[in-house]
């Protein structure tokens, strides 16, 4: 059957449903009246490559309306399907598998608290408006990749049972993800969004992925909880970024911000390895939970950072990180490098020392805020890796706030200078200034030098004073006897 002289859609006659010829924008009231009559909630819809005018779609919705006042449909397939603008869909329950592949939505559309009991997929879609799935709920797992949302796309609310996949989407206006839940991964990968991109108070169960994304405007990611890994590698912001989240680890390496970025985190391990910031950047470990969030049992407590290699930031500041795992070498501006807080690094004890054996072995635990008793070093130099060292432990000095820490970084240097320097005289020099008092650096050593040597210079004038003037010998007469007449007068 050939058809109809006006219909725009290819494969019209091959969409035609029985005993009637054409598509459904072409059946009169009468007949379309009777076909509707025939469906029941919970009926199979196959709208294929059709044209489904505005009320066509109200009537089919209404054919299919439940006890409840909502919409109930069996297994849709919408694949290449152009739905009328205003296209509402509120409350629907798609019982089975659905499909929208390849379809357009020549306005707004609204799947407002529609429920997806199978697997949905919106791959190639385009959006002409705006697009809400606020509060919808996908059983399943739900596809949008490559999907094209011309409007605003609203998420918010949203919870997916399983996996969630925007890869290659592309988002011209404002996308908000608030409050949104994912069972299991959130895969934004190469995804691109035009406007105003938020992400607050969201549950990721496993992983929440945004390799390659393209923000072009300011991006703000939390406070955001993931159960694994959340990845921002070789992702690019033109503005801002702001990342408040509790993951296992966030790998943000070879990411390019424009603006400035903030990063508050909770038990992740951070890496920012080949990294490219425009503008200042802040990252500091939150002692306080997020609220509403769960966040993984099984991380560390305080964040950690793992690698600042190649780096390049004009301001870096780390406010109590853990950084006894971080690699400092390659660092691109290592003058902008501040470290705040309580920063702990990896020790290693001054002089080892045996446990009596009737002490208990195991360690005692350390008070928060204490910093353990040790000598201060590098994850460089526990790897083996002595080149630039000396340098690098006085970029360090320079850049923590703490006197302590600063006076440990300064000590490594001067240890480092006193064995690889290559002139005799220098490494003489400073085993003498070790030896005396800790290259200026420490107390005991410095007072228990000082105190020998007033000892020597006292006892050496001592020696000057009395040493150099002998006394002449004393010559005792011999003894002789008394005379007999002899007489002693009394004392007075």
């Amino acid at each position: 059957m050939a058809p109809w002289p006006d219909c725009a859609v290819s494969g019209c006659a091959e969409r035609s449903f029985a005993p009637y010829p054409g598509c459904l924008g072409h059946l009169t009231p009468d007949e379309l009246a009777d076909l509707m009559a025939g469906l029941r909630p919970g009926a199979d819809l196959d709208l294929r490559g059709v044209t489904v005018p505005e009320r066509v779609l109200t009537t089919l919705l209404e054919a299919v309306t439940g006890p409840d006042g909502h919409p109930h449909l069996g297994r849709s397939r919408f694949e290449g399907a152009v739905l009328p603008p205003c296209a509402s869909l509120s409350r629907a329950c798609f019982e089975g598998d659905c499909s929208f592949d390849g379809a357009r939505f020549a306005g707004a559309v609204s799947f407002f608290a529609a429920r997806f009991l199978g697997n949905v997929s919106f791959r190639g879609v385009r959006f002409g408006g705006n697009a809400s799935f606020h509060g919808a709920r996908f059983r399943r797992h739900a596809a949008f990749d490559e999907a094209v949302f011309a409007g605003d796309a609203l998420f918010g609310e949203t919870a997916w049972g399983a996996d969630a996949s925007f890869t290659r989407a592309v988002f011209a206006g404002a996308a908000a993800f608030d409050r949104a839940r994912f069972g299991r991964d959130a895969v934004l990968q190469a995804t691109r969004f035009g406007g105003d991109v938020s992400f607050r108070r969201v549950q990721v169960t496993r992983h929440a992925r945004f390799e390659r994304a393209r923000f072009r405007r300011d991006l703000w990611l939390g406070p955001m909880a993931a159960g694994g890994r959340l990845v921002l590698t070789h992702a690019t912001a033109h503005g801002g970024l702001r990342v408040d989240a509790a993951a296992r680890h966030l790998a943000a390496n070879r990411t390019v911000v424009r603006g400035p970025a903030d990063f508050r985190l909770r038990h992740a391990e951070l890496d920012l390895e080949d990294s490219v910031f425009g503008a200042d950047v802040t990252v500091r470990s939150l002692s306080r939970p997020f609220q509403h969030l769960t966040e993984p049992g099984t991380a560390p407590g305080t964040a950690r950072v793992l690698s600042l290699s190649g780096t390049s930031a004009p301001r870096l500041e780390l406010a109590g990180m853990d950084l006894s795992r971080c690699r400092f070498s390659g660092l691109v501006h290592p003058g902008g490098l501040r470290l705040t807080g309580h920063c702990s690094f990896a020790t290693v004890p001054r002089r080892p020392r045996r446990r009596p054996r009737w002490r208990a072995r195991t360690p005692t635990p350390s008070r928060p805020g204490r910093r353990v008793r040790g000598r201060t070093v590098l994850a460089e130099e526990l790897a083996g890796s002595r080149q630039g060292l000396q340098t690098l432990y006085e970029q360090l000095a320079a850049a923590a706030a703490d006197r302590e820490l600063a006076r440990d970084f300064r000590y490594r240097a001067r240890e480092i200078r006193r064995r690889d320097d290559p002139r005799a005289r220098n490494r003489w020099l400073l085993h003498l200034s070790w030896l005396t008092c800790g290259h200026g650096l420490r107390t005991g050593r410095m007072l228990a030098c000082l105190a020998v040597l007033m000892v020597l210079v006292a006892a050496g004038a001592t020696w000057a004073r009395h040493g150099q003037h002998t006394s002449a010998p004393v010559r005792l007469r011999p003894y002789q006897p008394a005379p007999a007449d002899a007489t002693y007068a009394p004392r007075p």
